[in-house]
């Protein structure tokens, strides 16, 4: 039985999805001026990344739901509502890498409906993912369009968590069509398909933590560049496929960018290694062998991340914008990014029941849930911050936005699922 502040946050979340794309004279104006000035304005792809957040909200509260309720039903529509409009109105266009938030939430909703059309939409983002952009040494860019080669832990954790749970649908397909068959060897689903999937996903983490994150703290940066070495013949490279290693395996030049211990990038790139150590778990069940994890597993990173998430997290359950600011600001978006990829640790087993980790995540959960329903008015989330122009610019203006409402949801319904 779902509690009514859960309702109403699922019913707050529906409403939102429902009018994100609708834009009030008013709105447009301040639009405007904050163009005129520099300052980033709303997109008008229904996929970028504030409808993905509300997504998210809504396919997690599946968990918590009935599918005979009637509020299920709402979630359902106000979803299927929102990828109609996307086609209709935006010609299902994939355009930022961004998009892939909202499509680990169609594969969450693929799980529900077996919708074929669901899946065609799956596989196109997928193919979005697997043709992105790389800089040097093989991250996905956040925003190629504007000529640089930034590295976000935006676009890492939304892409990564997608290709993870891309990566399992299919293994569980095929489990399910060829039940029996060579069960043993991951190659005998599509060396093509999986190996180069999971060297991707593998690649993006594996060069975060060696580009993004501080290696005293083990906090991370919002992001990074990488420069050219000179003794690489990049032209070269691009037709030559064996040099490839050699650029993606030397140690580039880096800037690192942005603020240490960003909330909202620290919350990023937690729910993708929770996706990435997720599956990492599920292949190691199955007896299946990953040929990078030999030398990099995402299980001890995440487990790195989430003991760091607790030594910051503030008196009152929550996580600031800046998270070793303790005392600082709160931000509800950082805070139920974290908390949902604590809770989903434990609810997919990467944080084992007879650990110590596990009680001390749990918690750490009771917490963040008093901190964030403190937060929340008759639905609505409260004190998320701003959205951020670019690295380090981080307007200190709070308030009810997208990406709070749906990191609160999307949080408490995973948390729901756990036995505190």
């Amino acid at each position: 039985m779902v509690d009514n502040k859960t309702r109403n946050l699922i019913e707050e979340t529906i409403r939102q999805l429902d009018n994100i794309m609708n834009v009030t004279p008013t709105q447009m104006a301040k639009d405007v001026v904050k163009k005129a000035i520099g300052r980033s304005v709303r997109t008008k792809d229904p996929m970028f990344w504030p409808g993905g957040m509300l997504m998210l909200g809504l396919v997690t509260s599946f968990g918590v739901l009935e599918e005979e309720d009637e509020l299920y039903g709402r979630a359902v529509k106000a979803l299927n509502d929102h990828l109609k409009l996307w086609e209709n109105k935006y010609d299902g266009r994939m355009d930022f890498i961004d998009d892939t938030l909202a499509g680990y939430d169609i594969i969450r909703l693929y799980e529900k409906s077996h919708d074929s059309a669901h899946r065609e939409i799956i596989d196109k983002i997928n193919q979005f993912v697997m043709d992105a952009p790389t800089d040097f040494a093989g991250s996905i860019i956040y925003n190629p369009g504007k000529g640089n080669n930034y590295i976000f832990a935006d676009g890492i954790g939304q892409s990564t968590l997608f290709m993870s749970a891309y990566i399992r649908m299919k293994m569980i397909v095929q489990d399910i069509l060829y039940h029996g068959q060579n069960n043993s060897d991951v190659h005998y689903y599509s060396e093509s398909d999986y190996l180069g999937e999971i060297a991707k996903l593998y690649l993006q983490f594996m060069n975060f933590y060696r580009y993004g994150r501080d290696k005293k703290s083990g906090l991370i940066y919002h992001g990074y560049s990488l420069g050219e070495r000179p003794d690489i013949d990049y032209d070269e490279i691009k037709t030559n496929a064996a040099k490839t290693v050699k650029v993606f395996s030397a140690e580039h030049e880096c800037n690192k960018q942005g603020l240490l211990g960003w909330g909202r990038a620290y919350g990023w790139l937690m729910m993708g290694l929770s996706g990435g150590a997720s599956l990492e778990k599920y292949l190691t069940r199955k007896g299946k062998e990953v040929a990078l994890k030999a030398e990099f597993s995402l299980v001890p990173w995440f487990m790195e991340l989430c003991d760091i998430a607790m030594e910051y997290q503030r008196e009152d359950g929550g996580w600031s914008w800046q998270i070793q600011a303790v005392e600082g600001h709160i931000d509800t978006s950082a805070t139920g990014m974290i908390a949902f990829s604590l809770a989903k640790g434990i609810y997919d087993g990467v944080i084992e029941k007879d650990s110590e980790l596990y009680d001390r995540v749990v918690k750490c959960l009771k917490r963040a849930v008093d901190c964030m329903m403190a937060h929340t008015v008759d639905g609505v989330v409260g004190d998320a911050l701003s959205s951020c122009d670019d690295f380090g610019v981080h307007y200190q203006s709070y308030g009810s936005f997208p990406w709070g409402q749906g990191a609160v949801l999307s949080a408490i319904a995973e948390i729901a699922g756990i036995e505190l």
